[in-house]
């Protein structure tokens, strides 16, 4: 405004020097003509400076009275906390609704608080004519957000009052809540493997598809691991492989039951894409002797496979009485191989499980003779007597410290009941866990950069948005008096546009 109004002071000196050139032209009784054959060259420069400053005032005149005129905005619109008429239906990028406190200043930037959780529109409602399928990227400011902001009515702009960023890529950023950051992070070469190596339990929400897969477990090779146990009924492994995936097992039927004792082995990947699948069949002594049937050894491998997390399944038949097969001896060309959930050992079986938060292991046995002890040993020592009066009841033991836990079971022929467990402590790994459908206090929250940018108190949004006949834009915020505004911004990328008459 200053410049401004130098220029125009400068503007009238500049009259009334061309009104003195008259006036004293007048008194000569010169005619204009003859006064212009007197003029030398510098004082046509003199006279085309003026014209340019002349058309330079009128331009800044035309700006700021008139902020919507063709020859303002170049396909940019833009309207501002510190403007006047920030609701007036006369621009053509106005706010449908007076949800605003005064103007102030915030790290020399204008704002106006939004006072009301009411929701409002942006519209853009230009004075020329928008050609179809114009884009546009809308941009939108903020400035010391303490509560979430939605653009129709999808979040982007979350709460991070309560949260610190410990970590940021080329193209995203990791807030974690304060009470969940440590000193020293593993490192990873994006958001979703540093969450998973660092965070593998807390809940995490993503602005930008989190997918909870293919994460990079640290300390994994190819070395054999093998699984002597002998298991009954459904058996379900996950893996962690990359490359060649060779597993080895010997089937073998307890012949107990008439019917066919066969096993479907299938492997998935974790987005469940299918790689085997195969029925291993009877061994043709299909009657109830009661004996044991003869080992069978069966082979599989699979080829230049993408490093991934692969489920490997052993389904019993399902027209048999009861489980009338086993699968052990399993030996598999990885160290990271979990039990996932339920399962049945036939003979003695140790395994580990780490808790980072309160879980339950289960026991039961159902066969009068196999009484048995189980110890625990690791963060917390005990013994686990299955005595008589436990015979077909279920054993819980409740695991609440933080820490490594091992078991050594004696016998086997029980249930173990159990989320996941491994053979040690090498073979543990966590499985991904899949991105939080909303933010709901979620302990995690990964940032979009392409999309926002949070620089202190400062806070942009920008995407790409199609521009229409009086398009609206809906903004909402969750708690009033809680954030300010800065600016909205539309900027047409593709567009033929023409003034209307």
């Amino acid at each position: 405004m200053i410049i401004l109004f130098g220029l125009m002071i400068l503007e009238a000196l500049v009259i009334i020097f061309l009104f003195a050139i008259i006036r004293n032209s007048s008194r000569n009784k010169k005619t204009i003509k003859e006064k212009l054959k007197e003029l030398k060259s510098e004082h046509y420069v003199i006279v085309f400076l003026y014209i340019v400053l002349f058309a330079v005032i009128g331009y800044f005149l035309i700006a700021n009275l008139f902020p919507d005129n063709p020859i303002n905005n170049f396909g940019n619109y833009e309207i501002s906390a510190s403007d006047v008429l920030m609701t007036s239906e006369l621009r053509s990028l106005y706010l449908d609704k007076d949800v605003f406190g005064g103007k102030t200043e915030i790290n020399n930037e204008s704002a106006r608080m939004i006072v009301s959780a009411e929701p409002f529109n942006v519209v853009f409602n230009p004075k020329k004519i928008i050609a179809e399928n114009t884009t546009a990227e809308l941009q939108l400011s903020f400035l010391k957000p303490e509560t979430e902001v939605y653009l129709n009515d999808k979040l982007i702009i979350p709460n991070l009052n309560n949260y610190e960023k410990v970590q940021e890529f080329s193209d995203t950023e990791v807030w974690v809540k304060n009470t969940l950051t440590i000193e020293n992070y593993q490192t990873s070469d994006n958001a979703e493997n540093f969450v998973y190596s660092n965070f593998p339990l807390q809940s995490v929400y993503s602005f930008v598809g989190f997918s909870g897969g293919v994460p990079l477990i640290q300390g994994y090779n190819k070395n054999k691991t093998r699984i002597e146990t002998q298991f009954r009924d459904n058996l379900k492994l996950a893996v962690y492989a990359e490359g060649t995936l060779e597993i080895k097992f010997t089937k073998q039927d307890l012949n107990s039951y008439i019917g066919n004792d066969e096993y479907t082995v299938e492997i998935i990947d974790y987005q469940r894409k299918s790689h085997f699948n195969k029925v291993y069949k009877d061994d043709e002594e299909n009657k109830d002797t009661g004996k044991q049937g003869e080992e069978q050894y069966f082979e599989i491998k699979l080829d230049n496979l993408p490093r991934n997390i692969y489920y490997i399944t052993f389904t019993k038949d399902k027209y048999n009485k009861s489980a009338d097969s086993t699968i052990k001896d399993i030996k598999i060309n990885s160290n990271k191989v979990l039990i996932l959930g339920n399962s049945l050992p036939w003979s003695n079986f140790n395994f580990y499980t780490k808790v980072d938060s309160p879980k339950t292991i289960g026991f039961m046995y159902w066969w009068k003779g196999k009484e048995q002890k189980i110890e625990q040993t690791g963060i917390k020592e005990d013994t686990i007597d299955l005595d008589k009066d436990w015979l077909n009841k279920k054993y819980e033991q409740k695991l609440t410290e933080k820490g490594d836990y091992n078991f050594e079971i004696d016998k086997g022929y029980l249930w173990i009941y159990s989320d996941a467990i491994s053979l040690d402590k090498g073979g543990w790994f966590y499985l991904p866990k899949n991105a939080d459908k909303k933010l709901i206090d979620s302990d995690v929250i990964i940032i979009d950069k392409t999309k926002l940018e949070i620089d202190g108190d400062n806070v942009s949004y920008k995407e790409r948005v199609e521009i229409n006949e009086g398009s609206k834009f809906k903004i909402q915020v969750l708690d009033e008096a809680k954030i300010y505004f800065g600016k909205a911004k539309i900027i047409l990328e593709s567009y033929n546009e023409t003034a209307i008459a």
